[in-house]
This record gives C-alpha cells, structure tokens and sequence, in this order.
C-alpha cells in the first residue's frame, strides 16, 4: 500500500518582530478606518457629492429617487451612492478591530500559528477587496449622465468640488485609501504567513530526530507485550536495561531545608543552616525519645 508524504507545517514565526510591527501599524490603520467610515455614516457627504457631480455632469441626479416613487418605478441607486457601503465600511472596520485584539492576545500565548493566520488575513483580503469595489463601481443609472469609471471624486480629484463640498471629498478620497493600504497590509501578512509555514532545513532535521526518538520509545512500548518465550531472569534484565535508559531525576542526599523553613528558623532567633550541612545526611536510626523528648529520661534523670 502506498504511502503519502509527511507535510510537515512549522507553528513558529520566522520574523517575529515583524510581525509584532505590522500589528502595530494594522492598530492605527484601522483607527483611522473606525474614523473615516464613522464620519460618513449615516449620510454626512455622500447626497451632497451624488449632487455635486450631477451638477458638473459627471453622474446622474440623487432626485431620480424621488421620480421613480412618484412614478411606480423600481428604485435602483448606484452602489457608490448607497448606504450599504457605508454600513459595510463600518461592519468590516469593527470586525479587523476585533480580529487584531484576538491575535495580538493569540501572538502573547503563542498560539497565533502561521496557518491560522493564512486563513484569516485571506477573509479580510477579501472583505476589504469587496469594500474597494464598490468604491470604484461605475454609476449607470442615468443614460444622459453615464459614468462608467471611477466616481468623479476619485478620477478628476476635488478640484471639481464645491468649496463647501472640498473637505467632504477629501474625506471620500481618504475612505478609498485607506482601505488599499488595508489590503497591502493584509497581503503581507499572508505572503509572510505563507512563507513561515514553509521548515527550513534545521527544522526538518530537528523534526526527523524527533520522530526518531518517539518511535524508539514506542519500540520499547510495544516490547512489554512480547514476553512470551522469555524467561523470568531475560525479562527482568530486559526491564533493569530500559529503566537504566530512562533519565535520572537528581536528588539530594538527606533532608534539606525548605526556603520556608530556612525563613521561619530566622525570624525565631537562629541563623538558618549553611549549604554544607544542608548536605550532610542525617542520621535515620535515632530513637523515639532522642527525636521528641526532652533529653530527661522516665525517671527524670
């Protein structure tokens, strides 16, 4: 029967400080997403850029709402004009915060492993893909006014805005930049995840000495179910052999002191023992009145 190969996945990071880096930037990256994206909700700037547009001929008209109501018509509002992706902005923005104290205190217990981490920062590449998409949907809705690019606040810059609309598209422009420098970060960590999953080759070797090791043992295991045709005496110097192999626990000769007892002792008055007689032994075979008694014999002697 055919056997497949081993994969071996390392569970340790090859930069660590790296990492530790971009969790620093990731926490004030996403602050200024929590920022940006709070502004614009619920609707701070968005009607008023729809509107600027429409003036300037770049889009259609944020009244074509109110028309299609009137008239019984289906509502359709351009995506880059919704609410849903400011309210998408928003979920995504709380979620990374979420997910960056989770593995920043995952990272602290060594438990944030590069394969988790490959398969998280892929679903925030994703959500932030999805959020930078829909910044740059095309706005159709109008076949007077068509706009099938970017929105005129991204492709023509602010410099079409109203001077009371200027910071509003500043702040437009910001939302979409800060989620691209989202999607770099999270694309590094997964390139550097990807990478501190692949052993390098002491890690092979030390795995390999590793596994060597347990199936040593597991040999000596599975020996105590093959007595069978040993004798009494072949079996007994089989076992003295293994235990010989085990590793020896060192221990100190007599009773040492405790650190308790050592600070109890002092505080009475005495001077706690010295090292060397701390190891010397001490005699076992005392008797019952020389360990407890007062030194006086029955007859007070």
């Amino acid at each position: 029967m055919a056997r497949f190969p081993r994969m071996t996945l390392t569970h340790g990071w090859r930069l660590p400080k790296l990492i530790i880096a971009l969790m620093v930037l990731e926490f004030f990256m996403t602050i200024a997403c929590l920022t940006l994206y709070g502004i614009a909700d619920p609707d701070t700037y968005r009607t008023r850029l729809w509107q600027n547009g429409f003036e300037k001929g770049f889009n259609s008209a944020p009244n074509e709402i109110l028309y299609a109501y009137a008239n019984y018509k289906p509502i359709h509002v351009p995506t880059i004009w919704s609410s849903y992706l400011v309210q998408y902005n928003i979920a995504i923005a709380v979620l990374s915060m979420f997910i960056l104290l989770a593995k920043s205190t995952m990272l602290v217990l060594h438990t944030w492993i590069p394969l988790l981490s490959v398969v998280v920062h892929a679903v925030e590449i994703a959500l932030y893909a999805v959020s930078a998409k829909n910044q740059s949907t095309p706005d159709m809705s109008d076949p007077a006014h068509p706009s099938p690019g970017l929105p005129w606040f991204l492709s023509k810059g602010c410099s079409y805005a109203d001077k009371s609309n200027y910071g509003f598209c500043m702040q437009a422009r910001g939302v979409f930049a800060v989620t691209c420098v989202m999607i770099a970060l999270f694309s590094v960590y997964f390139l550097l995840s990807l990478w501190s999953l692949v052993p390098t080759a002491q890690e092979k070797a030390e795995r390999e000495a590793s596994r060597a090791d347990a199936d040593i043992e597991m040999r000596k295991m599975a020996m105590d179910g093959q007595e069978h045709g040993l004798s009494k005496e072949e079996v007994w110097e089989r076992n003295r052999k293994l235990f010989l192999s085990l590793p020896k626990t060192p221990s100190n000769a007599g009773f040492p002191m405790t650190p308790r007892t050592v600070a109890f002792t002092q505080l009475n008055g005495g001077a706690g023992p010295s090292h060397h007689q701390q190891q010397q032994p001490q005699p076992m075979g005392l008797k019952f009145r020389e360990q407890y008694g007062d030194g006086q014999g029955l007859d007070g002697r």
